[in-house]
């Protein structure tokens, strides 16, 4: 009885009595002060880890930023309203460096861009919503402005047409 007794207890006694995770808490901000709340922040162990917004006023946020080590890591933002999000994009010292998109709302993402240093760089896009990317275009000039790009018109998984300006390492593409 003995032995199992000092078993049990070095068993216990080398798990720590508290939980290995922090308790989360939420703290309700009323940022436009009409005495509803439409930011929550959430910590874990003293530190911010996710902020939710909710901009349109009906109780539950359409935008949710995931914080890391202090800086934005992934975010998500819910544009009509249904509970899932239409567009997520994910971050790297704070800086984007890839999204996904739903842009027609039908609840299957469409759109891909890709970031470099956290400019725009590159995007594919589904446009007739079969999974499959039919469009691949380059953005310049900071991310501002389209440059060129390769659009599969008959959707037969090959670019038919292409436009702007290609450098040799976007002419290899993913075709």
């Amino acid at each position: 009885m003995r032995k199992g007794f000092v078993f049990l207890f070095f068993l216990l006694g080398s798990f720590p009595l508290q939980p290995a995770f922090a308790a989360e808490t939420v703290e309700a901000v009323d940022t436009d002060k009409d005495g509803k709340p439409d930011e929550w922040k959430y910590s874990e162990g003293g530190v911010l880890v996710r902020v939710e917004r909710d901009r349109d006023h009906d109780g539950k946020p359409e935008i949710k930023i995931w914080i890391k080590e202090g800086k934005p890591e992934r975010s998500e933002v819910d544009r009509n309203g249904d509970g899932t999000p239409d567009l997520v994009r994910f971050l790297q010292a704070g800086k984007p460096l890839r999204e996904q998109a739903d842009l027609n709302l039908d609840g299957k993402l469409d759109a891909w861009s890709y970031y470099q240093e956290g400019v725009k760089d590159f995007m594919i896009m589904d446009k007739n919503h079969d999974g499959q990317p039919d469009a691949w275009f380059y953005y310049g000039q900071g991310g501002l402005k389209l440059i060129g790009g390769k659009v599969d018109e008959d959707f037969d998984g090959k670019p038919d047409r292409s436009f702007g300006a290609f450098s040799e390492e976007e002419k290899r593409g993913p075709w």
